[in-house]
């Protein structure tokens, strides 16, 4: 798993759904030239080719009419998601070119136009085979999910965007929602053939994949997360029905996008670079002034996208953590700058003020604990600090003297930020932060000459088995001490995690 992980650490989720797509629609078009596919490979490659073009025009025009940066990898996938779900066509079916047509400019439009304080309600593609069904009666049928040949990159790539996404439990709710659904409608000796549709001939698994876990349209928080899983599921099984009104995948989808809508934060916010700061080596704080306040809990995430004339593979889209306290007038966002960086990060080195990103789905369950008297560990890695940075400024600011220690683990001494907010925690609150570095530390009694382990946690925090922990940073380094912790006889329900991918 950890050659996985760091796989995956260094591509976007947009670009992994992105590869996703294309190796089903590659698949299938060298299926097709076998025989091997229910459609042939010109009829594909002629409704690829419409449905791109109608994305590709359609989004850069909606685009420039009002004024707001474009994800250039959401026009493919969007347009690779229809392709694999509407019945490819040739140019002679007029009425199928049409359905096409009608079904792309409606997944884009609805980005732009049903949306509400800038963010779009609706997952773009079920909108767009409803909106193809309502004006054409054009339906999709879901190929994808009929074809037993692409059953094993369907799995795999979804199973890797699941953990990108670390999307399991919502993914898992959905399933055995849509399972207990079909099997309550099904007598006992049909379960065979019941499960075998399921798995085999549905769109239930690419669904899930590739729609269920889109972001934008999907709850942030986990526990909404759960319920917009299980209604999504439940509606999309066959059996799920109103009268003599079935359910389809995209209708499902849509009731769920009511329900996501209704519980996650409804505002994508425009933030206008105020100044930079420099925090550490290769460290700096953008502060931004937002045009509405930010209403956030300590600990939280936006996604943040800017506006990249070169956007690489990794796309313009990340999601960080707010380095700033709610009581802030400004928001605060934390990067660090790696060699030979991405498009994204050229672009952050290249703004000034005046210079705007968007930022949206604001959402994280890495927050601080509602008891004041529970004791805290807080661990980070690197510029895994940014939430501790907003967590103790938050403290200080609202008077919040609760019992905590940070240990925060660098290479380099020089490469500490935020020292001045924890050594200002440090004479408010009493905070207690210890600094783990690598090389040679300075003479300061709270360095620590190497890496942050058990032996450390105990010399430093005797009481360590009676505080609740926080561990931020890489992916790798909060797994393993996810270890370290069990191996100290610290609860897994003690333990709250929060890594970044990484991303240079």
């Amino acid at each position: 798993m950890k050659y996985i992980d760091r796989l995956l650490n260094h591509i976007t989720m947009y670009r992994l759904v992105l590869y996703y797509l294309a190796a089903l629609l590659g698949g299938d078009f060298g299926l097709a030239l076998l025989g091997k596919s229910s459609h042939d490979a010109a009829a594909l490659a002629f409704s690829i080719v419409v449905i791109t073009a109608v994305c590709w025009l359609l989004n850069r025009l909606l685009g420039l009419a009002f004024r707001v940066p474009v994800n250039a990898e959401s026009i493919y996938i969007t347009a690779f998601i229809l392709a694999l779900i509407m019945p490819p066509v040739l140019p002679a079916d007029v009425k199928g070119v049409a359905g096409l047509a009608v079904a792309s400019a409606a997944a884009m439009a609805s980005k732009f136009i049903l949306a509400i304080y800038r963010k779009h309600v609706f997952n773009p593609v079920a909108l767009g085979v409803v909106a193809s069904y309502l004006l054409l009666d054009q339906s999709a049928t879901w190929w994808v999910g009929g074809s037993v040949y692409l059953l094993p990159i369907v799995v795999v790539g979804g199973l890797l965007i699941l953990r990108k996404l670390q999307r399991f439990e919502m993914f898992g709710v959905y399933l055995l929602s849509n399972l207990a659904v079909t099997l309550l409608s099904t007598t006992p000796d049909m379960y065979g053939d019941a499960l075998s549709q399921t798995f085999l001939s549905s769109p239930l698994l690419f669904a899930g994949f590739a729609m269920l876990t889109e972001p934008m349209t999907a709850p942030a928080a986990h526990w909404p997360s759960l319920g917009f899983g299980a209604l999504v599921g439940a509606l999309s099984s066959p059996s799920t029905h109103m009268g003599e009104f079935y359910f389809t995948p995209e209708l499902a989808l849509l009731v769920g996008n009511v329900f996501a809508w209704a519980v996650n934060p409804k505002y994508r916010f425009k933030l206008v670079l105020e100044r930079i700061e420099k925090t550490a080596a290769g460290c700096y704080d953008y502060v931004f002034t937002p045009n509405r306040p930010v209403a956030f809990v300590p600990g939280q995430y936006l996604d943040w996208t800017i506006h990249s004339r070169r956007a690489d593979d990794r796309g313009n889209r990340r999601t960080f953590t707010i380095a700033s306290a709610p009581s802030e007038n400004h928001v605060r966002l934390g990067v660090k700058f790696y060699p030979n960086p991405s498009a994204y990060k050229q672009t952050l080195l290249n703004m000034k003020p005046g210079d705007v990103v968007y930022g949206a789905q604001l959402a994280g369950d890495f927050t601080l604990p509602k008891a004041p008297e529970e004791k805290l560990a807080f661990i980070a890695g690197g510029i895994g600090v940014t939430p501790f940075r907003s967590m103790i400024q938050h403290m200080m600011d609202v008077g919040d003297f609760r019992i905590a220690t940070l240990f925060y683990g660098n290479n380099k001494a020089n490469e500490i930020a935020y020292v001045d907010v924890f050594n200002r925690a440090e004479q408010e609150l009493g905070l207690r932060t210890v600094y783990a570095v690598a090389d040679a530390p300075a003479a300061q009694t709270n360095f620590h000459a190497g890496f942050i382990d058990a032996d450390l946690i105990k010399r430093e925090m005797p009481d360590y088995a009676e505080r609740t922990y926080y561990v931020s940073g890489p992916r790798s380094m909060v797994v393993k001490f996810e270890k370290v912790l069990a191996e100290l006889g610290i609860a897994k329900s003690k333990i709250k995690t929060d890594f970044f991918p990484g991303f240079a």
